[in-house]
């Protein structure tokens, strides 16, 4: 059997001016999973980022840790989904979420799933469907590129892992939402590929957090 473990990025700096970026502990989340990946000895035939800023500097971070000889493959369709277009065509567009992240999530839950309905999709340049596609060829082209026993590690977001992950088990827009709400900064989920197609055996690992120094609180 084949592997794809799915990282998503280090902690971004929300709040910041720039929220594309790792903060001082993403870096040190994602250097943390390339050590604990050395030391499981894993030595992947493939590395895959989107194009976003937090995504890339993980995915540097990461093969720094693991002390890789190795460049990442940028792939777009491994992008988050655009946070910022829902609520602002969410009828929530007014309500401030300043810099509490929980206020924000409940904002971008409630504008999620307005996208989602599939009865607004003239308000966004990607629609809900168009983002599951994406995401979906986006894996196809990772399976398709891996040979027997090799592991890919892609570095992506937590709603594109989330859609993966929920689909490979049956899960419906609830049980994605509820996966998204989770997926931890720097967690690991894994995928193995063999004859019967591609499963999910393992979601938003994140024991190589354990030190105090790079938790992911």
């Amino acid at each position: 059997m084949s592997v794809v473990l799915l990282v998503r990025h280090g902690q971004a700096s929300f709040g910041a001016d720039d929220y594309d970026r790792l903060s001082a502990r993403g870096e040190a989340q994602s250097r943390a999973l390339g050590v604990e990946l050395r030391e499981r000895r894993i030595e992947p035939a493939r590395i895959v980022t989107g194009c976003m800023r937090r995504q890339r500097e993980t995915a540097l971070q990461l093969i720094a840790g693991a002390a890789w000889d190795a460049q990442p493959d940028i792939d777009t369709g491994w992008d988050e989904f655009d946070a910022s277009s829902l609520i602002a065509a969410s009828a929530d567009v007014e309500e401030n979420s300043g810099t509490d992240p929980r206020a924000f999530q409940r904002l971008l839950e409630r504008a999620s799933t307005r996208w989602a309905s599939g009865e607004h999709d003239a308000d966004y340049a990607e629609t809900f469907s168009a983002f599951q596609a994406r995401v979906a060829a986006a894996l196809d082209r990772v399976v398709d590129g891996l040979g027997s026993g090799q592991t890919a590690v892609v570095v992506s977001s937590a709603g594109a892992i989330a859609w993966v992950a929920s689909q490979l088990i049956g899960g419906d827009f609830s049980q994605w939402l509820a996966l998204n709400r989770v997926a931890v900064n720097s967690g690991v989920t894994k995928l193995v590929v063999g004859a019967s197609g591609t499963s999910l055996v393992g979601f938003n690992d994140h024991c190589h957090l354990a030190h105090p120094d790079v938790t992911y609180r």
